[in-house]
Protein backbone atom coordinates (compact mmCIF):
# COMPACT_ATOMS: atom_id res chain seq x y z
CA UNK A 1 0.00 0.00 0.00
CA UNK A 2 1.91 3.12 -1.19
CA UNK A 3 0.20 5.47 1.28
CA UNK A 4 1.18 3.26 4.23
CA UNK A 5 4.85 3.12 3.10
CA UNK A 6 4.99 6.91 2.89
CA UNK A 7 3.36 7.04 6.31
CA UNK A 8 6.12 4.92 7.89
CA UNK A 9 8.90 6.99 6.32
CA UNK A 10 7.40 10.27 7.56
CA UNK A 11 6.85 8.86 11.06
CA UNK A 12 10.44 7.64 11.33
CA UNK A 13 11.84 10.96 10.11
CA UNK A 14 9.77 12.98 12.56
CA UNK A 15 10.80 10.79 15.48
CA UNK A 16 14.52 10.90 14.68
CA UNK A 17 14.43 14.72 14.47
CA UNK A 18 13.02 14.92 17.97
CA UNK A 19 15.12 12.23 19.60
CA UNK A 20 18.29 14.35 19.33
CA UNK A 21 17.74 15.44 22.94
CA UNK A 22 16.77 12.92 25.60
CA UNK A 23 13.36 13.60 27.16
CA UNK A 24 12.93 14.69 30.74
CA UNK A 25 10.24 12.91 32.69
CA UNK A 26 7.01 14.87 33.01
CA UNK A 27 4.68 12.14 34.23
CA UNK A 28 5.08 10.46 37.61
CA UNK A 29 8.61 9.25 38.47
CA UNK A 30 10.44 8.82 35.13
CA UNK A 31 7.33 8.36 32.98
CA UNK A 32 6.70 10.66 30.00
CA UNK A 33 3.06 11.57 29.31
CA UNK A 34 3.74 14.21 26.63
CA UNK A 35 2.87 12.02 23.65
CA UNK A 36 0.45 14.33 21.79
CA UNK A 37 0.26 18.04 21.02
CA UNK A 38 -3.50 17.60 20.56
CA UNK A 39 -4.12 16.17 24.04
CA UNK A 40 -1.57 18.37 25.78
CA UNK A 41 -4.00 21.25 25.18
CA UNK A 42 -6.72 19.52 27.23
CA UNK A 43 -4.36 18.31 30.01
CA UNK A 44 -4.84 14.82 28.49
CA UNK A 45 -8.52 14.85 29.40
CA UNK A 46 -10.22 12.53 26.90
CA UNK A 47 -6.87 11.02 25.84
CA UNK A 48 -8.15 7.41 25.66
CA UNK A 49 -11.55 8.31 24.15
CA UNK A 50 -10.43 8.54 20.51
CA UNK A 51 -11.14 11.47 18.17
CA UNK A 52 -7.42 11.79 17.27
CA UNK A 53 -4.97 9.15 16.04
CA UNK A 54 -2.53 10.02 18.87
CA UNK A 55 -5.14 8.59 21.24
CA UNK A 56 -3.77 5.14 20.33
CA UNK A 57 -0.86 5.68 22.77
CA UNK A 58 -3.40 5.30 25.59
CA UNK A 59 -5.90 3.05 23.82
CA UNK A 60 -5.09 0.68 20.94
CA UNK A 61 -8.72 0.78 19.76
CA UNK A 62 -8.20 4.47 18.86
CA UNK A 63 -6.25 3.32 15.78
CA UNK A 64 -9.76 3.27 14.27
CA UNK A 65 -10.44 6.94 15.16
CA UNK A 66 -9.99 8.16 11.58
CA UNK A 67 -10.91 6.59 8.22
CA UNK A 68 -8.33 6.20 5.44
CA UNK A 69 -4.61 6.67 6.15
CA UNK A 70 -3.39 9.29 8.62
CA UNK A 71 -0.12 10.60 10.03
CA UNK A 72 0.45 12.51 13.26
CA UNK A 73 3.94 13.81 14.12
CA UNK A 74 4.51 15.68 17.39
CA UNK A 75 7.32 17.46 19.22
CA UNK A 76 7.03 18.72 22.79
CA UNK A 77 9.66 21.12 24.13
CA UNK A 78 10.24 20.85 27.89
CA UNK A 79 11.58 23.92 29.69
CA UNK A 80 12.33 22.92 33.26
CA UNK A 81 14.21 23.88 36.36
CA UNK A 82 14.87 21.70 39.40
CA UNK A 83 16.61 23.68 42.12
CA UNK A 84 18.00 21.44 44.86
CA UNK A 85 19.36 23.00 48.05
CA UNK A 86 21.20 20.92 50.66
CA UNK A 87 21.36 22.17 54.24
CA UNK A 88 22.76 19.24 56.21
CA UNK A 89 24.62 15.95 55.95
CA UNK A 90 28.21 14.77 55.63
CA UNK A 91 28.67 16.15 52.11
CA UNK A 92 27.65 19.64 53.35
CA UNK A 93 29.38 19.76 56.74
CA UNK A 94 32.39 17.62 55.78
CA UNK A 95 34.36 15.64 58.35
CA UNK A 96 36.86 18.14 59.78
CA UNK A 97 39.79 18.03 59.67
CA UNK A 98 39.82 14.96 57.43
CA UNK A 99 37.53 16.26 54.66
CA UNK A 100 35.96 19.64 53.91
CA UNK A 101 32.30 20.02 52.95
CA UNK A 102 31.44 20.35 49.27
CA UNK A 103 30.45 23.67 47.72
CA UNK A 104 28.16 25.04 46.42
CA UNK A 105 25.32 23.56 48.44
CA UNK A 106 22.67 24.15 45.76
CA UNK A 107 22.29 23.46 42.03
CA UNK A 108 19.75 23.45 39.21
CA UNK A 109 19.75 19.84 38.00
CA UNK A 110 16.95 20.34 35.45
CA UNK A 111 17.51 20.44 31.70
CA UNK A 112 15.58 21.50 28.64
CA UNK A 113 14.62 18.68 26.32
CA UNK A 114 12.42 17.59 23.41
CA UNK A 115 9.95 14.70 23.44
CA UNK A 116 9.06 13.24 19.99
CA UNK A 117 6.08 11.05 19.14
CA UNK A 118 4.69 9.81 15.83
CA UNK A 119 1.62 7.84 14.81
CA UNK A 120 0.32 6.36 11.59
CA UNK A 121 -2.97 4.59 10.95
CA UNK A 122 -4.56 3.00 7.87
CA UNK A 123 -8.01 1.56 7.30
CA UNK A 124 -7.48 -1.91 5.79
CA UNK A 125 -11.10 -2.96 5.40
CA UNK A 126 -14.49 -1.57 6.39
CA UNK A 127 -13.91 -2.76 9.98
CA UNK A 128 -10.16 -3.42 10.36
CA UNK A 129 -7.54 -0.72 11.03
CA UNK A 130 -3.77 -0.91 11.49
CA UNK A 131 -1.66 1.58 13.41
CA UNK A 132 1.92 2.21 14.49
CA UNK A 133 3.10 4.47 17.29
CA UNK A 134 6.73 5.45 17.94
CA UNK A 135 7.21 7.01 21.36
CA UNK A 136 9.52 7.66 24.30
CA UNK A 137 7.26 6.54 27.19
CA UNK A 138 9.96 6.75 29.88
CA UNK A 139 12.93 9.02 30.31
CA UNK A 140 14.63 11.79 32.22
CA UNK A 141 17.84 13.78 32.24
CA UNK A 142 19.08 15.56 35.36
CA UNK A 143 22.48 17.22 35.25
CA UNK A 144 23.83 19.92 37.60
CA UNK A 145 25.50 22.94 36.04
CA UNK A 146 28.72 22.08 37.96
CA UNK A 147 29.90 19.92 40.84
CA UNK A 148 28.01 20.57 44.08
CA UNK A 149 27.36 18.97 47.45
CA UNK A 150 25.10 16.33 45.88
CA UNK A 151 27.60 15.21 43.22
CA UNK A 152 28.74 12.04 45.09
CA UNK A 153 25.09 10.88 45.10
CA UNK A 154 24.01 11.90 41.58
CA UNK A 155 26.01 13.85 39.05
CA UNK A 156 24.44 13.05 35.67
CA UNK A 157 21.40 10.75 35.61
CA UNK A 158 19.75 9.70 32.36
CA UNK A 159 17.09 7.27 31.21
CA UNK A 160 16.09 7.08 27.56
CA UNK A 161 13.54 4.81 25.85
CA UNK A 162 12.11 4.22 22.40
CA UNK A 163 8.91 2.21 22.05
CA UNK A 164 7.53 0.75 18.80
CA UNK A 165 3.82 -0.02 19.12
CA UNK A 166 2.15 -1.74 16.14
CA UNK A 167 -1.58 -2.23 16.76
CA UNK A 168 -4.77 -3.50 15.16
CA UNK A 169 -8.28 -2.18 15.84
CA UNK A 170 -11.51 -3.87 14.81
CA UNK A 171 -15.05 -2.43 14.78
CA UNK A 172 -17.25 -5.18 16.25
CA UNK A 173 -20.30 -2.95 15.79
CA UNK A 174 -20.74 0.69 14.73
CA UNK A 175 -20.65 1.58 18.45
CA UNK A 176 -17.95 -0.78 19.77
CA UNK A 177 -14.27 -1.08 18.74
CA UNK A 178 -11.56 -3.23 20.28
CA UNK A 179 -7.82 -3.03 19.76
CA UNK A 180 -4.56 -4.74 20.71
CA UNK A 181 -0.90 -4.13 20.04
CA UNK A 182 2.70 -5.06 20.78
CA UNK A 183 5.33 -3.00 22.58
CA UNK A 184 8.95 -3.38 21.48
CA UNK A 185 10.93 -1.11 23.78
CA UNK A 186 14.58 -0.05 23.95
CA UNK A 187 15.79 1.08 27.39
CA UNK A 188 19.05 2.91 28.20
CA UNK A 189 20.32 4.09 31.57
CA UNK A 190 23.39 6.10 32.56
CA UNK A 191 24.26 7.07 36.14
CA UNK A 192 27.35 9.06 37.13
CA UNK A 193 28.39 9.87 40.70
CA UNK A 194 31.35 11.94 41.84
CA UNK A 195 33.88 11.34 44.62
CA UNK A 196 34.12 12.84 48.11
CA UNK A 197 37.75 13.75 48.64
CA UNK A 198 39.74 13.80 51.89
CA UNK A 199 43.11 15.05 53.09
CA UNK A 200 44.31 11.46 53.52
CA UNK A 201 45.60 10.91 49.98
CA UNK A 202 42.50 9.01 48.84
CA UNK A 203 38.79 9.93 48.55
CA UNK A 204 36.34 8.77 51.21
CA UNK A 205 33.99 7.55 48.45
CA UNK A 206 35.19 6.89 44.89
CA UNK A 207 33.49 8.11 41.73
CA UNK A 208 31.09 5.60 40.13
CA UNK A 209 29.44 5.23 36.76
CA UNK A 210 27.03 2.70 35.25
CA UNK A 211 25.89 2.61 31.62
CA UNK A 212 23.64 -0.19 30.37
CA UNK A 213 20.80 -0.99 27.97
CA UNK A 214 18.35 -3.69 26.88
CA UNK A 215 15.25 -4.44 24.79
CA UNK A 216 11.95 -5.45 26.37
CA UNK A 217 8.51 -6.53 25.17
CA UNK A 218 4.96 -5.89 26.25
CA UNK A 219 1.42 -5.45 24.96
CA UNK A 220 -1.33 -2.85 24.66
CA UNK A 221 -5.11 -3.25 24.52
CA UNK A 222 -8.22 -1.14 24.60
CA UNK A 223 -11.87 -0.63 23.86
CA UNK A 224 -13.85 2.34 22.49
CA UNK A 225 -17.58 2.50 23.15
CA UNK A 226 -20.15 5.01 21.90
CA UNK A 227 -23.23 4.26 24.05
CA UNK A 228 -25.16 7.18 22.52
CA UNK A 229 -24.66 9.91 19.98
CA UNK A 230 -22.11 12.45 21.23
CA UNK A 231 -20.63 10.20 23.93
CA UNK A 232 -17.34 8.32 23.58
CA UNK A 233 -15.82 6.23 26.37
CA UNK A 234 -12.36 4.68 26.06
CA UNK A 235 -10.48 2.26 28.30
CA UNK A 236 -6.86 1.50 27.45
CA UNK A 237 -4.10 -0.63 28.94
CA UNK A 238 -0.32 -0.62 28.45
CA UNK A 239 1.34 -3.67 29.98
CA UNK A 240 4.45 -3.84 32.12
CA UNK A 241 7.74 -4.30 30.26
CA UNK A 242 10.52 -6.36 31.84
CA UNK A 243 14.04 -5.03 31.30
CA UNK A 244 17.32 -6.84 32.03
CA UNK A 245 20.01 -4.25 31.34
CA UNK A 246 23.70 -5.07 31.18
CA UNK A 247 26.65 -2.76 30.69
CA UNK A 248 29.80 -1.25 32.13
CA UNK A 249 30.24 -0.47 35.82
CA UNK A 250 33.29 1.55 36.88
CA UNK A 251 34.27 2.68 40.39
CA UNK A 252 37.43 4.43 41.51
CA UNK A 253 39.06 3.53 44.83
CA UNK A 254 37.77 5.03 48.09
CA UNK A 255 38.46 4.60 51.78
CA UNK A 256 34.85 3.58 52.45
CA UNK A 257 34.02 2.06 49.08
CA UNK A 258 37.10 -0.13 48.64
CA UNK A 259 39.33 -0.90 45.68
CA UNK A 260 38.78 0.31 42.11
CA UNK A 261 36.47 -1.81 39.96
CA UNK A 262 35.84 -2.04 36.22
CA UNK A 263 33.42 -4.80 35.28
CA UNK A 264 30.25 -5.72 33.41
CA UNK A 265 27.14 -5.55 35.60
CA UNK A 266 23.50 -6.52 35.10
CA UNK A 267 20.29 -5.21 36.66
CA UNK A 268 16.60 -6.07 36.32
CA UNK A 269 13.56 -3.84 36.62
CA UNK A 270 9.95 -3.91 35.49
CA UNK A 271 8.59 -0.77 33.85
CA UNK A 272 5.05 -0.15 35.15
CA UNK A 273 1.81 -1.07 33.46
CA UNK A 274 -0.89 1.59 33.26
CA UNK A 275 -4.64 1.86 32.68
CA UNK A 276 -6.44 4.93 31.34
CA UNK A 277 -10.18 5.65 31.39
CA UNK A 278 -11.44 8.64 29.39
CA UNK A 279 -14.74 10.15 28.29
CA UNK A 280 -15.68 12.72 25.66
CA UNK A 281 -19.19 14.16 25.93
CA UNK A 282 -20.74 16.54 23.41
CA UNK A 283 -22.93 19.11 25.21
CA UNK A 284 -23.75 21.46 22.30
CA UNK A 285 -23.01 21.91 18.62
CA UNK A 286 -19.74 23.67 19.53
CA UNK A 287 -18.69 22.29 22.92
CA UNK A 288 -17.32 18.96 24.19
CA UNK A 289 -16.33 18.22 27.80
CA UNK A 290 -13.56 15.73 28.56
CA UNK A 291 -12.20 13.75 31.50
CA UNK A 292 -9.49 11.18 32.23
CA UNK A 293 -8.42 9.00 35.15
CA UNK A 294 -5.12 7.15 34.85
CA UNK A 295 -3.42 4.61 37.13
CA UNK A 296 0.25 3.67 36.85
CA UNK A 297 1.60 0.62 38.66
CA UNK A 298 4.84 2.21 39.90
CA UNK A 299 4.83 0.05 43.04
CA UNK A 300 6.43 -2.59 40.79
CA UNK A 301 9.61 -0.50 41.01
CA UNK A 302 11.28 -1.00 44.39
CA UNK A 303 15.01 -1.74 44.86
CA UNK A 304 17.06 -2.09 41.66
CA UNK A 305 20.35 -3.94 42.14
CA UNK A 306 23.31 -3.97 39.75
CA UNK A 307 25.20 -7.24 40.19
CA UNK A 308 28.52 -8.64 38.96
CA UNK A 309 31.05 -11.25 40.01
CA UNK A 310 33.59 -8.43 39.82
CA UNK A 311 32.00 -6.59 42.79
CA UNK A 312 32.36 -7.49 46.46
CA UNK A 313 29.65 -9.96 47.41
CA UNK A 314 28.36 -9.82 43.84
CA UNK A 315 26.54 -6.49 44.45
CA UNK A 316 27.85 -3.32 42.77
CA UNK A 317 25.07 -0.82 43.53
CA UNK A 318 21.57 -0.82 45.00
CA UNK A 319 19.15 1.90 43.89
CA UNK A 320 16.49 2.26 46.62
CA UNK A 321 13.57 3.65 44.60
CA UNK A 322 10.61 2.23 46.59
CA UNK A 323 7.89 3.91 44.51
CA UNK A 324 4.15 3.83 45.18
CA UNK A 325 1.42 3.72 42.51
CA UNK A 326 0.79 6.94 40.58
CA UNK A 327 -2.62 8.51 39.85
CA UNK A 328 -3.56 11.21 37.34
CA UNK A 329 -6.91 13.06 37.09
CA UNK A 330 -7.87 15.64 34.48
CA UNK A 331 -10.87 17.54 33.16
CA UNK A 332 -11.05 19.66 30.02
CA UNK A 333 -13.17 21.22 27.31
CA UNK A 334 -12.96 21.68 23.54
CA UNK A 335 -14.75 24.50 21.71
CA UNK A 336 -15.26 24.56 17.93
CA UNK A 337 -14.78 28.26 17.23
CA UNK A 338 -15.23 27.70 13.49
CA UNK A 339 -15.06 24.80 11.00
CA UNK A 340 -11.29 25.41 10.82
CA UNK A 341 -10.36 26.24 14.42
CA UNK A 342 -10.85 24.34 17.68
CA UNK A 343 -9.78 25.65 21.08
CA UNK A 344 -9.24 23.53 24.17
CA UNK A 345 -8.17 23.80 27.78
CA UNK A 346 -7.68 21.49 30.74
CA UNK A 347 -6.75 21.16 34.38
CA UNK A 348 -5.09 18.12 35.96
CA UNK A 349 -3.76 16.83 39.29
CA UNK A 350 -1.12 14.13 39.56
CA UNK A 351 -0.11 12.13 42.62
CA UNK A 352 3.55 11.31 42.17
CA UNK A 353 4.90 7.82 42.90
CA UNK A 354 7.69 9.57 44.84
CA UNK A 355 7.10 10.71 48.42
CA UNK A 356 9.30 12.82 50.71
CA UNK A 357 10.47 9.59 52.37
CA UNK A 358 11.64 8.10 49.04
CA UNK A 359 12.78 11.18 47.10
CA UNK A 360 16.32 11.12 45.70
CA UNK A 361 18.22 14.02 44.15
CA UNK A 362 18.61 12.17 40.85
CA UNK A 363 14.82 12.59 40.29
CA UNK A 364 13.20 15.31 42.49
CA UNK A 365 9.60 14.55 41.47
CA UNK A 366 6.54 15.52 43.55
CA UNK A 367 2.78 16.06 43.32
CA UNK A 368 1.74 18.61 40.71
CA UNK A 369 -1.08 20.56 39.11
CA UNK A 370 -1.24 21.03 35.31
CA UNK A 371 -2.80 24.10 33.67
CA UNK A 372 -3.11 23.61 29.90
CA UNK A 373 -4.23 25.42 26.72
CA UNK A 374 -4.30 24.31 23.09
CA UNK A 375 -5.75 24.69 19.62
CA UNK A 376 -6.11 22.86 16.29
CA UNK A 377 -6.18 24.66 12.96
CA UNK A 378 -7.38 22.79 9.86
CA UNK A 379 -5.19 24.35 7.18
CA UNK A 380 -6.61 22.24 4.34
CA UNK A 381 -8.77 19.13 4.06
CA UNK A 382 -5.55 17.12 4.40
CA UNK A 383 -3.41 19.15 6.82
CA UNK A 384 -4.12 20.08 10.45
CA UNK A 385 -1.76 21.79 12.89
CA UNK A 386 -2.04 21.21 16.66
CA UNK A 387 -0.43 23.33 19.36
CA UNK A 388 -0.46 22.94 23.13
CA UNK A 389 0.99 24.69 26.15
CA UNK A 390 1.12 23.71 29.83
CA UNK A 391 2.57 25.01 33.06
CA UNK A 392 3.19 22.48 35.82
CA UNK A 393 3.03 23.63 39.45
CA UNK A 394 5.06 21.22 41.61
CA UNK A 395 4.71 20.85 45.35
CA UNK A 396 7.99 21.62 47.15
CA UNK A 397 9.66 18.40 48.21
CA UNK A 398 12.30 17.43 50.74
CA UNK A 399 15.03 14.81 50.46
CA UNK A 400 17.21 13.01 52.97
CA UNK A 401 19.79 10.50 51.76
CA UNK A 402 21.73 8.20 54.07
CA UNK A 403 24.76 5.92 53.98
CA UNK A 404 23.01 2.58 53.39
CA UNK A 405 25.77 0.68 55.22
CA UNK A 406 24.88 2.60 58.42
CA UNK A 407 21.10 2.67 57.81
CA UNK A 408 19.91 -0.95 57.63
CA UNK A 409 20.74 -1.17 53.91
CA UNK A 410 18.50 1.73 52.82
CA UNK A 411 19.61 5.04 51.31
CA UNK A 412 16.39 6.74 52.50
CA UNK A 413 16.41 8.41 55.91
CA UNK A 414 13.89 7.40 58.56
CA UNK A 415 13.24 8.50 62.12
CA UNK A 416 15.69 5.78 63.21
CA UNK A 417 18.54 6.91 60.95
CA UNK A 418 21.64 7.82 63.03
CA UNK A 419 22.72 11.44 62.57
CA UNK A 420 26.16 10.27 61.47
CA UNK A 421 24.62 8.26 58.60
CA UNK A 422 23.00 11.26 56.86
CA UNK A 423 24.87 12.16 53.67
CA UNK A 424 22.62 14.92 52.32
CA UNK A 425 19.29 16.51 53.21
CA UNK A 426 17.45 19.52 51.90
CA UNK A 427 14.67 20.82 49.65
CA UNK A 428 13.77 20.61 45.95
CA UNK A 429 11.88 23.30 44.00
CA UNK A 430 10.73 22.20 40.52
CA UNK A 431 8.95 24.17 37.78
CA UNK A 432 8.18 23.18 34.18
CA UNK A 433 6.68 24.69 31.03
CA UNK A 434 5.70 22.57 28.02
CA UNK A 435 5.15 23.72 24.45
CA UNK A 436 4.03 21.22 21.81
CA UNK A 437 3.39 21.36 18.09
CA UNK A 438 1.88 18.61 15.97
CA UNK A 439 1.27 18.11 12.27
CA UNK A 440 -1.44 15.79 10.99
CA UNK A 441 -1.81 14.69 7.40
CA UNK A 442 -4.70 12.70 5.96
CA UNK A 443 -3.78 10.78 2.81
Amino acid sequence: MPGFKHLLCLMGGAYVCGVAIAPEAQAGAFGVREQSAYFLGSAFAGAAAGDDVSSMFWNSAAAASRSGCNLSANLTAVYGSADETANAGLFVTGAPPVAPGLRPTSADVGSNSVVPSSYGTCQLTERLYAGLGINAPFGFLTKPESSWAGSPIANTSKIFTTDFNPALAYRLTPDLTIGAGLQVEYFYIKLNRGSFNTALGAPLTGARSYEADDWGFGATAGVLWTPMRGTSIGLGYRSAVGIDVSGDYVKTAGLQTGAAISTSAAASLTLPDEMTLSIRQNVSSHLDVLATVEWQNWSRVQNVTATSNGCAGGVCEVLNLNYRDGWFYSIGAEYAYSPWLKLRTGLAFERSPIEDSTRDILLPDSRRVHLNLGASYRYTDHVTVDIGYAHLFFEDGSFCIANAALNSGSSHCTAATPAGAVLLSGKADVSTDLLAVGLKYKF
